[in-house]
């Protein structure tokens, strides 16, 4: 009976010791700084996982979201934490969350789960950490920016492809590539580059691909992210890429900087904007050589108009032909009328007389006369009733082989000047007595 009895304390002494050594787990989170940040700049999460035992198993460290903030676990090994609390010894590890708040304003810290795989214990056990608050705030200077990007320096670049041409054609492509680069801050904390739709392109948006850049000794150096956006040209025309602004903040200066990229200008033709006809795929794949035709409305356009003048043309033809017929035989008419009208006539006896040839001046004097119209026919020098051409009519008669040169001009001269003054205006002079 005392053996049972004995036994039975040495069993609950066993139950009560194994009760005391059972493992315990816990979850501590603090941050750091405590107080309120500059928005834009890291806040630590500090969660460290504790165990009176051992873990058999890494702990599960998941990502949450905060609005507003970028939250991310840097790819950093996890420090082993040795810690005595109220006499107990604790074991664990300890990660490190950051998060950047984008603006000013109150930040929550959600509560999350955490499983963890203590030694001595057949199952895993899950502990949520406890909710935290920070405040982040702008500096002077800086209200207004959407988003807030601190970085001691931000350098831009662009580049397109393909380079070095400004035309394009219906259906063509052109790729609009930005690349950032912020000294001492991480990839994920630069800011996306927007790229508007355009009318006329369809917008074609790419990943955004992001690196740090980091030394051995140094650790982080800078962190560079690239935006690409493909547009496809819809239709002809001129187009425009708008220029982009990157407004960030200069920690160093500590003042508010822009970088400017200019607009990219291009211009896009039809002249392959849309096939005659498609051929089929299993004939691409052949060997045979094939030819495809392009037409657009330009060039349908101008197929049409000339066209139109062929036709016209045909129409026209005989008309066209028989009009320039009459136009032709019209102007041979009117030269030879002029050729031979009054005009020629006296322009051939002023001539004459400027020669000092009676003999020339004669048969010129009579020309004149037999085509001007107030002349009867034939006609005679005592038709000539004008004081002046009876003057040149007696000098023809009398000088006939004598007469001088500055006389006959002379009285040329008076006969031109009387003929601009008396164009005819109503019938001619009646003729003298018709000699015999």
């Amino acid at each position: 009976m005392r053996r049972c009895f004995a036994m039975l304390l040495l069993w609950l002494a066993c139950s009560i010791a194994c009760a005391d050594d059972a493992p315990r787990t816990m979850l501590r989170a603090h941050l750091e700084p405590s107080g309120p940040v500059v928005a834009g700049s890291a806040v630590k999460l500090v969660v460290d996982a504790l165990t009176t035992t051992w873990f058999t198993a890494a702990p599960d460290w998941p990502l949450f979201e905060i609005h507003d903030a970028f939250v991310t676990l840097p790819d950093e090994n996890a420090l082993n934490v040795n810690d005595t609390i109220n006499g107990v010894r604790w074991f664990g590890v300890s990660r490190v969350y950051r998060i950047v708040p984008r603006a000013s304003g109150a930040f929550d810290v959600p509560a999350f789960s955490i499983t963890l795989h203590p030694g001595g214990m057949d199952t895993p056990v899950k502990l949520d950490t406890p909710p935290l608050r920070f405040t982040a705030t702008l500096p002077p200077g800086a209200e207004g920016m959407t988003p807030f990007f601190p970085a001691p320096n931000v350098a831009a670049t662009q580049r397109i492809e393909p380079g070095g041409g400004g035309m394009l054609e219906v259906g063509g492509a052109v790729t609009r590539i930005v690349t950032q680069r912020a000294d001492a801050t991480e990839s994920m904390l630069i800011a996306p580059v927007g790229f508007g739709d355009i009318e006329g392109l369809r917008r074609y948006p790419k990943p955004p691909a992001t690196r740090n850049i980091a030394d051995d000794r140094t650790g982080l150096v800078a962190g560079e992210r690239t935006d690409t956006v493909t547009y496809v040209v819809n239709k002809r025309g001129r187009y425009e890429l708008p220029p982009i602004d990157i407004e960030w903040w200069n920690t160093q200066a500590r003042r508010r900087e822009i970088i400017h990229l200019p607009a990219i200008r291009f211009t896009a033709h039809a002249a392959r904007e849309k096939p005659l006809w498609e051929i089929p795929a299993d004939a691409l794949a052949g060997a045979a050589r094939h030819t495809v035709i392009f037409l657009n409305a330009r060039d349908i356009v101008i197929a049409c108009i000339v066209l139109a003048c062929i036709v016209a043309g045909v129409w026209f033809y005989p008309r066209l032909r028989v009009w320039l017929e009459r136009l032709s035989r019209w102007w041979i008419a009117e030269r030879r009328k002029r050729a031979e009208g009054e005009f020629a006539a006296w322009r051939a006896l002023k001539r004459a007389v400027d020669s000092g040839v009676m003999r020339r001046v004669i048969p010129a004097l009579y020309r004149w006369m037999d085509v001007n119209p107030r002349f009867r026919r034939p006609a005679l020098l005592d038709q000539l009733s004008e004081p002046d051409l009876q003057d040149l009519a007696k000098a023809v008669e009398t000088h006939y082989e004598k007469a001088t040169e500055s006389g006959a001009r002379m009285k040329l001269h008076r006969r031109m000047r009387w003929q601009h003054s008396r164009r005819p205006r109503g019938p001619a002079l009646p003729p003298l007595n018709e000699g015999p």
